[in-house]
């Protein structure tokens, strides 16, 4: 939760996400590589979990600065699918 005083802007936005159980994992690469680490999470990790995706959308989680020190164009954060079981 955010506090009500905090605007949101081009970089930042604020938004309801619903609950339920979320798979998370985290990332650190490139806009080029970003693709490459969802399609694993469904070709690789899901099939082999006892969870099916739900109906909520997916997230990406950034928290402070993403930037990776001395990696240019690289960055950090979660990817978050929504799971339910199977």
């Amino acid at each position: 939760m955010v506090s009500e005083t905090f605007a949101a802007d081009k970089w930042v936005n604020v938004v309801e996400v619903p609950g339920g159980k979320y798979a998370v994992a985290e990332f650190i690469g490139t806009a080029d590589t970003i693709r490459e680490a969802w399609e694993a999470l469904y070709r690789s990790w899901l099939p082999s979990s006892d969870y099916q995706p739900d109906d909520r959308p997916c997230l990406e989680v950034y928290r402070g600065n993403p930037e990776v020190d001395g990696r240019p164009g690289t960055f950090r954060c979660e990817l978050c699918v929504p799971v339910r079981p199977l």
